[in-house]
């Protein structure tokens, strides 16, 4: 097996410069990198990342647990991550967690395990104590986490509330005062906060709360048509509803025109997420963009400062970072009938 000093000689360059080109230090010239690159494949060399590990106590790798991967909210948030990773010589392990606190804890012993320098984990389910522990063997970025009064956490939030306040006003400028709420699991932040917004709303807006216009999802489009089945059950139909999240608000259009009615022109739905399949359903889908992408690129620039600021400096203190959301306006909201 060919090692770093082989390499080295059929270039004709530096170990040092070897080590420089594969670990993507700026200040290589480009001849240098193309004759080390050109020897690597020549000599067919591979990175022995156990022993580069043991060295310098680095794997270069991040973790991202995630809850979901059948939802496509979350492979872009993974995207974002990656891109932002492989641009600073990171490599990422991906791990699906199925929303089981005991797959979540797994994955993280194994991520450990694997000297992993961060893990960012999305929508946490274990307890304030076991994050602690977490910390005192690598670095973690939470995800849609409920806010905690711990110096050194790092959060990556979105603003739900307001999200979820500029969907219901929408849909209060269309004149629509009979509107449902399907939610998603309540065990999140993201979920409390949409929630928490919907009954701020109506109070707001002097709308007396119906129980009957309430139902709970679980973020999968079938939830969203079971709700609806529901919902269109009631004796006022609601004129309008918003869904937590776009599967459920598909699931939503699916059980209504299943009735043989139509949206907008008989009840408008409301998502929240734009997913790629929004723009995709039929009507299109007027929802809440929430920044996906762009939640994995701010947990990774928050993991990489972390990584880089010595321990115990002011730098280690942690940042709560609240990214915004924004409204997409397509075809499935409309004015509210009259009756």
């Amino acid at each position: 097996m060919a090692t770093m000093k082989d390499v080295a000689r059929e270039a004709g360059v530096s170990l040092g410069t070897v080590s420089n080109v594969f670990n993507n230090v700026p200040t290589v010239s480009e001849e240098s990198r193309r004759k080390v690159l050109a020897a690597k494949k020549l000599l067919k060399y591979r990175v022995n990342t156990a022993a580069r590990t043991l060295k310098t106590k680095t794997s270069r790798s991040i973790g991202l647990i995630i809850p979901d991967i059948n939802n496509p909210f979350y492979p872009e948030l993974a995207r974002g991550v990656e891109d932002a990773a492989k641009k600073e010589g990171f490599s990422v392990f991906l791990c699906n967690n199925d929303r089981n606190i005991n797959k979540e804890r797994e994955y993280i012993n194994l991520l450990i395990e694997k000297n992993a320098d961060g893990i960012i984990l999305v929508k946490p389910q274990i307890s304030v104590e076991e994050i602690d522990e977490i910390y005192e063997n690598c670095d973690v970025i939470l995800v849609d986490c409920n806010e905690i009064s711990k110096p050194h956490y790092d959060i990556v939030n979105v603003d739900d509330y307001d999200g979820a306040m500029k969907a219901l006003n929408l849909l209060y400028e269309y004149g629509h005062r009979r509107i449902a709420y399907i939610s998603g699991l309540k065990d999140s932040q993201s979920s409390q906060l949409r929630y928490s917004a919907y009954l701020r709303f109506l109070e707001d807006k002097g709308i007396e709360l119906d129980e009957g216009y309430v139902k709970n999802g679980s973020y999968d489009w079938y939830s969203g048509y079971c709700a609806t089945v529901e919902l269109l059950k009631n004796l006022k139909p609601p004129t309008a509803i918003f869904a937590a999240n776009d599967l459920m608000a598909i699931g939503a259009i699916k059980a209504i025109q299943e009735r043989r009615l139509k949206v907008p022109f008989d009840i408008s739905v409301m998502g929240y997420d734009d997913i790629d399949m929004a723009s995709l359903s039929n009507p299109q889908l007027t929802t809440i963009r929430q920044p996906k992408y762009e939640i994995g690129l701010e947990s990774v620039r928050i993991l990489l400062e972390r990584l880089k600021a010595p321990k115990n400096s002011e730098e280690q203190k942690g940042q709560q970072s609240i990214l915004k959301t924004e409204v997409i306006i397509r075809e499935s909201v409309g004015y509210a009938s009259r009756d």
